[in-house]
């Protein structure tokens, strides 16, 4: 009977375990954001646009040179993130001091970002 029970309880934890949810950091005190492409305009690229139509321009860190990255580049929450105009996502951020080409909003460095999924807007 025990052997049955762990058996159970590790099969659960392993189902478990492929839950997206429980796998991705979370935003606790992050803020709905919609990824919004803007390279149409002068020195615009991706921004950040939050549901109050304030528009947050990522400061990213750039790289140039051979492997392997520094950690700043791989623990970046942009770091493997795909920009689609329209995303919905939640962001974590605090501004930052920089000067800016496009200047359509605050310049900011992302400190934690959560993708929105379908299921999640229901």
């Amino acid at each position: 009977m025990k052997k049955t029970f762990w058996s159970v309880v590790l099969i659960t934890i392993m189902f478990s375990a492929c839950d997206d949810n429980l796998m991705r950091v979370s935003c606790n005190d992050g803020v709905r954001a919609t990824v919004r492409d803007l390279t149409g305009l002068d020195g615009c690229g991706f921004v950040f646009e939050l549901e109050d139509g304030t528009r947050l321009e990522p400061n990213r860190i750039g790289y140039c040179g051979t492997g392997p990255l520094p950690k700043e580049i791989t623990e970046d929450p942009l770091f493997d993130f795909e920009f689609i105009d329209g995303k919905q996502v939640i962001i974590g951020f605090e501004e930052v001091e920089g000067a800016s080409i496009c200047m359509v909003g605050p310049t900011v460095k992302i400190t934690c970002l959560e993708e929105v999924t379908i299921n999640e807007e229901l």
